[in-house]
């Protein structure tokens, strides 16, 4: 059962660091297109952008993998918000999949600690990091939320439900901003810390 696990835990991992140079070729390969040929060549380009993506798994990601829980605090920041976009983009501006983040990292310290072989202090304040960080980037989330919704325009748009109906003045909108994005934080943060205490008991 031990290797099994082991096994899905590579598999997860791979994905992971896997899909991060496809993202960011497929991105930087279509942007590059569009802005020099122009839109009409895309279909063209989107193959072939990710030919780069798949050699560069191909050099790099066993050795990735493999030193999964030894990578440097600052690029493991820079992976979680090059995430954090994308599920913010994938959700929508619905920030749904940020919170699956915020678990995966609780995961990823609680297995860190144990390779670590950390004693109680210092795990208790690497996951304290941990959250705060993952806390830290909802702020940033709800932020961007913020400034596309007035973007958008949806100060003074029409909330009409079966319930309720009302107006979104400058108030209202700056309220449901402020309480929600209160809520939003501290869930993320509650959520990783959780997750990485129960993660690590279940580990040992």
């Amino acid at each position: 059962m031990g290797k099994f696990l082991r096994i899905i835990e590579f598999l997860i991992l791979g994905m992971f660091f896997g899909f991060m140079p496809l993202v960011i070729c497929f991105v930087g390969t279509v942007l590059f297109a569009g802005m020099v040929f122009g839109t009409e060549v895309l279909d063209a380009w989107v193959l072939w952008s990710l030919v780069p993506g798949v050699f560069i798994d191909i050099i790099f990601l066993k050795q990735w993998v493999r030193n999964a829980y030894k990578i440097n605090s600052k690029i493991l920041a820079a992976i979680y918000l090059f995430y954090s976009v994308v599920a913010l983009g994938l959700g929508m501006g619905v920030p749904i999949l940020n919170f699956a983040l915020g678990i995966a990292a609780g995961v990823y310290a609680a297995r860190r600690g144990h390779f670590a072989g950390s004693d109680e202090e210092v795990r208790r304040r690497a996951f304290k990091r941990m959250a705060k960080f993952c806390a830290g980037v909802m702020v940033l989330i709800c932020c961007l939320i913020t400034l596309w919704a007035i973007v958008g325009q949806m100060i003074g748009y029409r909330v009409e439900t079966p319930l309720v109906s009302f107006t979104l003045t400058v108030p209202i909108f700056f309220a449901v901003v402020l309480g929600g994005g209160t809520v939003l934080v501290l869930l993320q943060y509650w959520l990783t810390m959780i997750t990485a205490r129960l993660s690590f008991k279940l580990s040992r």
